[in-house]
């Protein structure tokens, strides 16, 4: 469960949720404010229209009565309807009805507003108007204290100020509670008929709805998150356990491609490392082959030798001694190759670098090849263009350059064949081209030649000499100049080599 927290997928998940909660509680506490305000305003607009109605209602009924007392009885039902206390008062400023109290006193007397109440200033007047004519005012008081209530009609006309109004006395017995007119019970059916719900519970009702619906929105987004982040993040999964694979040796670790977005990309990108990785891996093997071999020939030559004479199976002359002498200096220079190559793969092949033109340097390094190439009736020429061109370059370096070229062309020339070697200058730096009429290389050994130990001659015999080491260490020598190599070749038609070093800037 931890590993799952602090890993990746959990990570992303609790992320997720964290915004997707924030964006629930931010949507929901709007929605709530939003909805509270549209409450308030909504229900003010339906106490207006209450009031409205209230007020309509009194003037029809006092309209088709002409009697205060319907009016009382209806301002007491719409106090109970409404929960408010109405109060009723008449032009000349007397209360003539009021849902909570009898509207006269023990003497059957209208009182006044000031008579009747400490604080009228509570009350919402509205001005009540009859064909055109002030009949009086509405006081509204919609949240009345708790313990007033609104009047039944057994109130009204059950208490002693209606038996003093009737004539009788206060101990007659109760009379029957009369009905209203008929058109006054029709007014009030019409007002019941416009009772609304509570908004209050509407507004519950719809947070309540609000609240559950952010609930079950929360746990479906996580839900789909978690699937979604397991179903991401399932090629990582894959490539870890390639990556651990590879680590612990088996170099065919592939992963497959997921598609081109970035975990595609890196998918591919393991996979071309890792190819890499198997091909060097390969490579070191061959290599290590390669010199072991390329070692051996001299050391078991030498070893011959030296076994054969002390056996006295050989006599120590002359001849034999240049033998065991040439093989020493073939091993000496392939170990100088090898340690060339190491320093140039490791970058630290330093130059001791001068600046002019290698137009003599590499006119010198021809020179010594002019017998071999006589003497196989080869046909080697030197040429130059451009001489004022001025390039940075190590002496010693260029020289080995130019010799292994010129070693490389006349092992694969024939006899009575032609080798070219030509220089030209220009603004952009120098070029150096080495034809040979050889047989050529085929278009397959063509991105191997620079290869370390590769011949075209795969039998790997000492025909055509040399170890597989002199283009690998042109290449690096050149490489370390700032410079360019390159070959074009067709078979029967000779190879032609392309060194160019820049001019300095």
């Amino acid at each position: 469960m931890l590993s799952w927290f602090f890993g990746l997928q959990g990570r992303l998940t609790l992320g997720f949720a964290l915004v997707l909660a924030l964006s629930i509680a931010a949507v929901s506490a709007y929605s709530a404010y939003a909805t509270r305000v549209e409450t308030e305003k909504f229900a003010k607009e339906i106490e207006l229209a209450r009031a409205e109605r209230a007020e309509q209602l009194v003037r029809d009924t006092f309209e088709a009565n002409q009697n205060w007392d319907e009016v009382q009885y209806a301002v007491q039902q719409v106090g109970n309807l409404f929960g408010w206390r109405v109060v009723l008062e008449n032009e000349s400023g007397l209360v003539v009805a009021d849902s909570h109290q009898i509207a006269r006193n023990a003497q059957g007397l209208f009182e006044s507003l000031a008579d009747r109440f400490q604080k009228p200033a509570r009350f919402d007047k509205r001005p009540v108007f009859l064909n055109g004519e002030l009949i009086g005012y509405m006081l509204v008081d919609e949240r009345p204290a708790r313990h007033e209530r609104p009047l039944s009609m057994q109130d009204f006309y059950n208490s002693p100020l209606a038996n003093l109004l009737s004539g009788e006395s206060g101990t007659a017995p109760p009379r029957p509670t009369p009905a209203p007119s008929p058109s006054t019970e029709t007014l009030l059916q019409e007002v019941l008929e416009y009772v609304d719900p509570p908004l209050t519970n509407l507004q519950s009702s719809f947070q309540r709805s609000l609240l559950v619906a952010g609930i079950a929105a929360g746990f479906a987004g996580l839900l789909i998150v978690m699937i979604l982040t397991r179903q991401a993040l399932t090629p990582v999964r894959i490539l870890t356990t390639a990556a651990s694979n590879l680590g612990a040796g088996d170099l065919t670790q592939r992963v497959p491609a997921s598609g081109n977005d970035e975990i595609g990309r890196l998918a591919n990108t393991f996979n071309t490392m890792a190819s890499d990785l198997e091909q060097a891996i390969e490579h070191r093997r061959q290599l290590t082959a390669d010199v072991a071999h390329e070692l051996r020939t001299p050391l078991t030559n030498i070893q011959g030798y030296i076994e054969a004479i002390k056996d006295g199976v050989v006599d120590a002359d002359e001849e034999t001694i240049d033998t065991l002498y040439t093989q020493t200096i073939h091993l000496s220079n392939l170990i100088e190759d090898l340690r060339i190559l190491a320093i140039a793969d490791a970058g630290a092949l330093s130059l001791n670098k001068t600046h002019g033109s290698p137009v003599s340097v590499v006119e010198d390094a021809v020179a010594p090849f002019s017998q071999r190439a006589r003497e196989r009736e080869i046909n080697l020429d030197f040429s130059f263009s451009g001489a004022e061109t001025e390039v940075d370059f190590d002496e010693t370096r260029l020289r080995q350059i130019v010799s292994n070229l010129v070693e490389n062309a006349l092992t694969h020339t024939p006899n009575n064949g032609h080798i070219s070697v030509r220089m030209v200058g220009d603004t952009q730096g120098i070029d150096i081209q080495v034809y040979d009429s050889g047989s050529g290389i085929s278009e397959s050994d063509l991105p191997r030649i620079f290869d370390q130990f590769y011949r075209t001659d795969q039998s790997r015999t000492r025909a055509t000499g040399g170890a597989g080491l002199g283009l690998t260490i042109v290449k690096r020598l050149v490489e370390a100049h700032g410079g360019e190599i390159s070959v074009a070749s067709q078979p029967g038609s000779g190879s032609t080599f392309r060194v160019f070093l820049p001019a300095r800037q």
